[in-house]
């Protein structure tokens, strides 16, 4: 009896003895893996917060530099604007003649209008705009600026009842619809532009699209470095940087779309 105790146990050792040695190998593997996927996600989120750091720091240089060209606009070019208009009334007084009259009066109200956009343009340029009114407000701004030149139709729309998104986030959405439009400007030959913005009680979309002559996507995000721009590039990054989605829809002769999506989380700490 006692032998067969005596064997049971040595049974029993090696039984554990074995365990040991096959299963110290998978637990420090699983162990190891373990460090090694929080090593990957540390490295991401810090990755992830350089990023985000350059970004906002790029962010900041560019509003003060807009800042700056539309203080200048303003102060300066506005003032010699002024100056020609008070000199065309010099100049209407002292021409006799009624058909020169009637150019020099035509020459005036172009040069107010100059005045006028270049107002507006300085109003749109300067961070302190969307501080004081909001985003809303900032993109009507934008929009009769472009629809005053009478050459494209340009219209907001607005679902849902308005909330406040920030004025960090609110600049950068403002910044990325300047970006849009102005692509839309100088490439697409739209006649019509449209900026929707839809305040939904999970999340915010803002889209900008217009009915111009459109482009392969697929062809612009691929292109080499010294023949893309920083457009699409930037859309997308500052779309990541509020923590939400850029997504570009477009196709030649189709028009372009351009959706930006912010959920609600991201919102709240704006």
């Amino acid at each position: 009896m006692q032998a067969l105790t005596g064997e049971i146990e040595i049974v029993s050792i090696a039984t554990i003895f074995l365990l040991f040695i096959t299963g110290a190998p998978i637990a420090f593997f699983m162990m190891h893996q373990r460090q090694y996927l929080r090593y990957l996600q540390d490295k991401e989120q810090i990755k992830n917060l350089y990023q985000r750091e350059l970004l906002q720091s790029q962010l900041e240089i560019q509003n003060q530099t807009l800042q700056q060209v539309g203080s200048d606009l303003h102060d300066n070019v506005g003032q010699l604007l002024t100056v020609v208009v008070m000199r065309l009334n010099e100049l209407e007084d002292e021409i006799m003649e009624p058909a020169r009259q009637e150019g020099v009066q035509q020459t005036r109200e172009l040069v107010r209008t100059v005045i006028s956009d270049v107002r507006a343009l300085s109003k749109t340029l300067d961070h302190d705009t969307v501080r004081r009114f909001g985003l809303l407000p900032s993109l009507t701004l934008e929009l009769e600026r472009i629809q005053r030149t009478k050459r494209i139709l340009a219209e907001l729309t607005t679902i849902g009842e308005p909330y406040s998104l920030g004025e960090q986030t609110e600049m950068v959405l403002l910044r990325m619809t300047q970006e849009s439009l102005n692509n839309a400007l100088k490439h697409a030959q739209a006649r019509n532009l449209h900026v929707l913005t839809d305040f939904k009680s999970d999340s915010f979309a803002l889209t900008i699209s217009d009915d111009g002559r459109g482009f392969s996507v697929t062809e612009a995000t691929t292109r080499q470095l010294e023949a893309s721009g920083a457009g699409l590039s930037n859309l997308y990054r500052r779309a990541g940087l509020l923590g939400g989605t850029c997504v570009i829809h477009s196709t030649p002769g189709a028009g372009t779309r351009v959706e930006i999506r912010i959920p609600y989380p991201q919102i709240k700490q704006g």
